[in-house]
């Protein structure tokens, strides 16, 4: 993964758990940077900034627990700031408690309790939202959350929008599901951490799944699908199970048909899934700890790798990819944890075979062109029987419904690879961030891709929770060539081009591979000789794409010829004629007769050559190109567009009649313009047309070889 890091690399004692840099609460500092977490919540705001709350980690003097920190930060200056909860954890249990306030209301001391595997949205007016988690309510307990929190950004403070503040008994929150589907103020979640979260199109937030409660207290992996208005302040039950099997702690999954919709299908119970949004505005889900199906007779949890997708319209699950079962020999095969091997094909390939091996608590990101990217967690690589911390890099493509393995080891020795870290702030080929789960990631405005935190190996392989920040650019894609690679028998016009919005292409044209400091193309190149051309392109502020190659032959032994107009424009007035040559250029020894013609000449136009055929013998042949106009092409009757011809030629003639003494010399005159078409005269009606460009097609025959160039043709 290329990038750039910020944050501490080096381990701090053996857990490599650096603190929290705070400041001044407010005021961004290049010194400021939050301490190592997992678990944390993420969001990107209209102007594009980053936003970071909570999880389990390190407060400023070293202290673990649950956090409460709010963070902001400007990806162009790379600084952070400060912007509420505490910058220390009290000492007696690990965790700030809430300060809830009055319900759906802004209150500057309003501050969430501590905790970890929250869901987070952001609404349409880039203000930030907070659901449950496993953290601290307003009386310090300890437990599951379902409190929803709302931080308005203009206004700099959170409001509590629902939940509750305490948390029961158990130390939980049981669900109230109401009718299925139907948005009522009674409705509401369970306590629950680590599930799914997304936004859909209309500002509605979701949830899936995640480890909590059921509508009769039972904790366990929950399958329930939820969906709230912000506008109405209500949730509705959209799917899955409201209770949970006492004897499991999670339902199994309904896949039904592998890419067939419907009301039957049901994700299994699961949590520490990863979930985004596509262009279409349906909602994906991949992976997470939880249950399979139950068509091989068991009834297993474990890591999975299966990959869902729901239509808010229809409301209906899809399985789209991935296992719907584990082996049957995972528990012994895999030891404790069940789960699926990755099909990583070949780098930088799609493929309908490749897919991600099972995992848990991945990064995920949503580029500008609907791409899915997906990075680490804790699972299994090609071929290990057991779990490690991954750094794997994936792509999907929603639309080829297609995985292709981008970068990071297909396979992991240990717990997880350790961090390649590189120069600060200087992107490199050969930079990886460690393996690692439960990190944070944002896209940025300009489609990089950014990852912080989570729980894994540093530089040096010590393992604890880290605070590094890193940001990817994505290679461009690989330039395409309008024609393809082969042998030809004539020059050929080559076009490049890139889907990469913004992309630069460098080429070359001797066989030597491309760089930045290559020529830069700008339009079509003309290939005369056997050459082989490669490019690249390159993103704004990114990496090279692959090369692409292309190796263009002339055929020295095929006689061909080229044709060419000069000058390839005329304009011809009525009765006039132009001249052009035309020139016929002999390749690989040609030297038989070429017979020339026309088309698309206009009525009253001809043309004609001299000499016809011509025969180029060692060098190019020329012919003389004449285009004549008749004296009527072109011209066309227009009358007055306010007075008929007739009326304003005889009002003219009368008028002078009426002026003149002699009236006898005035009627002569009269009789004299009807009989000669005066009247016309008098209107000026006979007015030539608007110009007209015509493109003239000139075609060379030789037996079956037939070339063609054109000419603009221009008549007043």
């Amino acid at each position: 993964m290329d990038g750039r890091q910020q944050g501490d690399s080096s381990p701090r004692h053996c857990r490599s758990r650096p603190p929290g840099v705070y400041g001044v609460q407010g005021t961004p500092n290049a010194k400021n940077i939050p301490g190592g977490r997992l678990g944390a919540v993420s969001w990107r705001d209209n102007q594009g900034n980053f936003w970071l709350f909570g999880g389990g980690g390190l407060d400023a003097v070293e202290n673990f627990g649950f956090l409460n920190d709010l963070w902001r930060c400007n990806p162009t200056t790379r600084e952070w700031t400060w912007m509420s909860g505490s910058s220390t954890l009290p000492s007696y249990n690990g965790g700030q408690p809430g300060v809830y306030g009055q319900m759906f209301t802004l209150g500057s001391k309003n501050t969430p309790g501590g905790r970890s595997g929250a869901f987070g949205w952001t609404d349409p007016q880039g203000n930030l939202w907070l659901f449950g988690g496993a953290g601290f309510d307003a009386a310090g307990t300890n437990g599951n959350l379902n409190d929803l929190w709302e931080y308005n950004i203009a206004a700099g403070e959170w409001a509590w929008m629902g939940g509750s503040s305490t948390l029961g008994v158990s130390g939980s929150v049981a669900g109230i599901y109401g009718a299925p589907r139907s948005l009522t103020s009674g409705s509401y979640p369970g306590s629950r951490n680590f599930g799914v979260a997304w936004t859909d199109q209309n500002g509605n937030l979701w949830l899936f799944g995640g480890y909590g409660e059921d509508a009769v207290d039972q904790h366990g992996d929950l399958n329930d699908l939820w969906k709230f208005v912000p506008t109405t302040r209500q949730w509705a039950w959209m799917s899955g199970s409201s209770t949970i099997p006492g004897a499991w702690e999670g339902w199994p999954g309904v896949y039904g048909q592998l890419g067939t919709p419907s009301t039957a299908n049901t994700p299994g119970g699961r949590d520490s899934s990863a979930g985004w949004v596509d262009t279409s505005g349906n909602l994906w889900l991949f992976g997470g700890n939880g249950f399979e199906s139950t068509s091989g007779g068991s009834y297993t949890n474990g890591f999975l790798n299966d990959l869902w997708e729901f239509n808010p319209t229809t409301n209906e699950w899809a399985w789209m990819g991935g296992s719907d079962e584990f082996a049957s020999s995972c528990a012994s095969l895999f030891g404790p944890v069940c789960g699926g091997n990755g099909v990583y094909g070949k780098l930088g390939t799609p493929s309908a075979a490749n897919m991600p091996g099972s995992r848990v608590s991945p990064a995920i990101w949503v580029d500008a062109a609907g791409n899915v990217w997906m990075m680490g967690g804790e699972g299994f690589d090609a071929s290990s029987s057991y779990v490690s911390l991954l750094n794997d890099l994936w792509k999907f493509d929603p639309s080829m419904n297609e995985w292709t393995w981008m970068g990071g080891p297909s396979t992991v020795s240990g717990n997880g690879q350790p961090g390649v870290y590189g120069t600060l702030g200087t992107a490199a080929a050969g930079n990886t961030p460690g393996g690692r789960m439960a990190a944070v990631g944002w896209t940025a405005a300009d489609g990089s891709l950014w990852l912080m935190a989570g729980d894994g190996p540093d530089a040096n392989g010590a393992m604890g929770d880290l605070n590094d920040l890193w940001q990817y650019q994505a290679a461009a894609a690989a330039p395409t060539f309008s024609v393809p690679a082969g042998t030809y028998a004539a020059v050929q016009t080559v076009s490049l081009s890139d889907t990469t919005a913004g992309a630069t292409i460098y080429y070359t044209t001797n066989g030597t591979a491309p760089t930045t400091g290559s020529s830069v193309y700008n339009g079509p190149i003309t290939v005369s000789t056997s050459e082989t051309i490669q490019a690249i392109a390159v993103a704004d502020g990114g990496v090279p794409s692959p090369v692409a190659t292309a190796a263009y032959a002339i055929d020295l032994t095929t006689p061909v010829f080229t044709l060419s107009v000069s000058p390839n424009s005329l304009t011809l007035n009525p009765g006039a004629s132009g001249v052009a040559t035309v020139t016929v250029k002999p390749l690989n020894g040609f030297n038989s007769a070429v017979s020339l013609a026309c088309s698309g000449l206009p009525a009253g136009v001809t043309c004609s050559f001299s000499p016809s055929p011509t025969t180029p013998s060692g060098s190019a042949a020329t012919s003389q190109l004449t285009i004549a106009a008749s004296g009527s092409a072109q011209l066309r009757r227009r009358s007055s567009p306010w007075l008929p011809d007739s009326t304003f030629a005889l009002a003219t003639c009368l008028l002078a009649l009426k002026r003149r003494k002699n009236w006898r010399l005035s009627a002569v005159l009269l009789v004299v313009a009807l009989g000669a078409g005066l009247l016309s005269g008098c209107a000026q009606l006979e007015l030539p047309s608007t110009p007209q460009t015509l493109t003239i097609t000139v075609t060379g025959t030789s037996g079956v070889i037939e070339q063609t160039s054109w000419l603009t043709l221009t008549m007043n």
